[in-house]
């Protein structure tokens, strides 16, 4: 039976990645075998009844887990009642496994940092989960789950002992009957009785002798048998040697074997990591073709990455190559059908080829597959605002905020489509935090011009012509 699986985050910290983080872990265990922190839950309840249960438990670790403030400015970790931290010397004290996991670039915290009563956990071995690296991230976090949970140990078998009998050869000892002389007559000559008595003892002598030999003999077998069984073991004993030599080299072989195999495959694995970095990089900076050819390397090294298929088909959608794009997600898809970042950009090429059905399709696979995915809704409500269906398209913008409040551009995008809606009091609301989020966002200093001329507010001009200085294609 799977063990119970407690979740500790703190929800200004890690909110969307936690909720990453639970999706697949309830995805590999089961829904029923997780404790998550909920707001208003009685503390002494959850640690009685949850964190005391657990057989693991996970504390996610954000970027600013150790910055975190109470209304004094002072650090919450070091408050005795931050339910954080004590959840997790709850866990730590009843010896339960905790397994940090850091997330958005987090590292771990120095005992220094920490309070008395969670220093133990910076001697917790913590899994990483990025972002760009989710899914395989996230599988090895299930694994070590996995691990924690069996407890089970590995047994080896050892060598069996052949055991020899011998056995002893009874020696059987050879009686010489003696035959009896036969009645004589009764002479009372003197020689016939001379005679007799020497024949007497001549025939003892010769049952003695023969006694002798017969002992000699019998000596000398068991002389022969006590050498031959020497023998014989030293022989053994030799065959054994050469065997265990033989046996000693060949698992010698076998390790340098695997160290060379491993040594090749860190290395491969190695160089792959470093393509992905490196087109994700290009990519970003608009060198496209740079990208394809690393992403094309990364392929090579491994045609199962879902992850470098998923980035070329992003580079070649950059590029306008739709077709080549659509090719790519096909293959990411097909290669693991749950990806849901793949089916998101799937649908976005098929909306810039005008596919609208197939690109609405992909983005509700992606949401069902991710509910929390905010590049998926952005996108689908970009869709809808194509179509004019602004009021879906506005709600679809609202859960991507909701899950990604950074984003500067499903702001824009929403008061595109509260512009379009006739609302300019929303859209100017909305290219304000676009502007504040990416002040270098020219299409939200454009658009926010057009609205602020649409209410004739002369400040509009400035806006536009701050839109061309940062891009000279906007606003024609």
């Amino acid at each position: 039976m799977l063990g119970k699986i407690f979740i500790n985050y703190r929800r200004e910290d890690s909110t969307g990645t936690a909720g990453r983080v639970h999706d697949r872990i309830a995805q590999a265990f089961g829904q029923k075998n997780l404790f998550v922190d909920v707001v208003g839950v009685d503390l002494k309840g959850r640690l009685n009844n949850q964190v005391a249960a657990c057989q693991a438990f996970l504390t996610v670790i954000g970027p600013s887990w150790l910055d975190a403030k109470d209304e004094t400015a002072q650090p919450r970790i070091n408050r005795p009642d931050d339910f954080i931290a004590v959840e997790i010397a709850t866990a730590l004290a009843h010896n339960i496994p905790v397994i940090p996991v850091l997330v958005d670039g987090a590292h771990m915290p120095s005992v220094s940092e920490l309070p008395e009563s969670l220093k133990p956990l910076a001697r917790c071995q913590a899994v990483e989960v990025r972002r760009l690296d989710f899914d395989r991230d996230a599988e090895a976090l299930v694994e070590r789950i996995r691990g924690a949970l069996s407890n089970k140990a590995i047994g080896h078998t050892g060598w069996r002992v052949r055991m020899l009998a011998s056995a002893t050869a009874v020696a059987v000892l050879i009686l010489i009957g003696i035959g009896s002389y036969a009645l004589v007559q009764h002479i009372l000559v003197q020689r016939v009785q001379q005679a007799e008595l020497k024949g007497e003892e001549a025939r003892r002598a010769a049952e003695a002798e023969a006694n002798r030999k017969v002992e000699e003999a019998e000596k000398q077998r068991l002389a022969a048998e006590q050498e031959e069984r020497q023998a014989r073991a030293t022989a053994e004993a030799e065959a054994k040697r050469k065997s265990e030599e033989a046996e000693q080299q060949r698992i010698t072989a076998l390790r340098a074997a695997e160290e060379e195999r491993n040594r090749a495959e860190a290395e491969t694995r190695a160089r792959y990591t470093a393509l992905i970095s490196q087109g994700d990089t290009d990519s970003n900076l608009g060198d496209y073709d740079r990208a394809v050819a690393e992403y094309n390397e990364a392929i090579r090294l491994d045609p199962k990455s879902t992850l470098a298929f998923i980035g070329r088909g992003d580079a070649y959608t950059n590029k306008a190559d739709h077709d080549r794009a659509l090719a790519d997600y096909n293959e990411a898809i097909r290669l693991d059908p749950k990806s849901a970042l793949a089916h998101s950009d799937r649908g976005v090429a098929y909306a810039n080829k005008g596919d609208y059905d197939r690109a609405l399709a992909d983005f509700n696979e992606a949401i069902q597959l991710q509910s929390k995915n905010a590049h998926a809704f952005r996108n689908r409500g970009v869709v809808y605002a194509y179509q004019g269906d602004y009021a879906r398209a506005i709600a679809d913008f609202n859960e991507a905020i909701r899950f990604d409040p950074k984003s500067a551009l499903t702001f824009r995008n929403r008061g595109d489509a509260y512009k379009n809606e006739g609302d300019y009091d929303r859209a100017l609301a909305d290219y304000n935090e676009a502007v504040r989020l990416d002040p270098n966002n020219a299409f939200a200093f454009c658009n926010r011009g057009r609205v602020k001329r649409n209410i004739n507010d002369a400040s509009g001009n400035a806006d536009i012509a701050k839109a061309r200085q940062l891009d000279a294609s906007a606003c024609r």
